[in-house]
């Protein structure tokens, strides 16, 4: 590898430091993938999602990690990887060698040589299963009591639009996490701070959800 060439952040060295600032994401996903989207790098979150150590995860590609939940996935870092446009996906599924059901919401962007050309494929992911679990929920629960009364105050209404607000503010933030940065000096400290931000957001609408859930869960006969 070329080290003196330029990514889409900047040269190598910089690449790195900037995923080292999101290692310690609680619920943020970060990983880079080769042009052969075999993974170069990961952090402990999106890591936790095959329940494998991060360290080996290295070399290998999503497919041989998860399994066939990710099969959605190909196409797409086909195009982005051909054509250097961001694209977010939401995918769902069971994860190899567990029994949960689950969904991602990822983010996927091209990481560019000085020459311009895509050298590597970028993502950032999110585990929004609670989010979806609650639409899901409250969609089967039409006759509960409860559900009846928060639909006729527009509690239920504003709730799950609440959500979709979340999914189009977790795309929006992805984008201008992908985005370069324009002070190199600053690179690394404007992006931790970025991904702080983003981390404390997705915790607090986790909170919010199994608040609201619990208020609507149904005491088994």
């Amino acid at each position: 590898m070329n080290r003196n060439r330029d990514s889409r952040f900047g040269k190598p060295d910089n690449l790195k430091k900037l995923l080292a600032a999101g290692a310690e994401a609680a619920s943020l996903g970060i990983a880079v993938l080769d042009s052969q989207t075999r993974i170069e790098s990961v952090n402990a979150s999106l890591a936790s999602v095959s329940r494998i150590a991060p360290n080996d995860h290295i070399g290998k590609t999503p497919h041989e990690l998860v399994g066939d939940v990710v099969l959605p996935m190909g196409k797409l870092h086909e195009r982005v990887l051909s054509f250097g446009q961001p694209e977010s996906l939401l995918i769902k599924g069971q994860v190899r060698n567990t029994s949960e059901f689950g969904y991602w919401l990822n983010h996927y962007f091209p990481i560019k040589n000085s020459s311009g050309r895509v050298q590597q494929l970028g993502v950032f992911g999110v585990n929004v299963t609670a989010e979806q679990a609650s639409l899901e929920l409250f969609e089967t629960l039409a006759t509960n009591p409860k559900v009846r009364m928060a639909q006729a105050s527009g509690i239920l209404d504003k709730f799950e639009e609440s959500i979709r607000h979340y999914h189009r503010f977790l795309k929006e933030s992805f984008a201008e996490l992908a985005c370069p940065f324009t002070e190199t000096p600053r690179k690394v400290d404007r992006f931790r701070s970025s991904v702080v931000r983003l981390d404390e957001e997705i915790c607090l609408m986790r909170e919010l959800i199994y608040t609201v859930i619990s208020q609507f869960s149904i005491a088994e006969c």
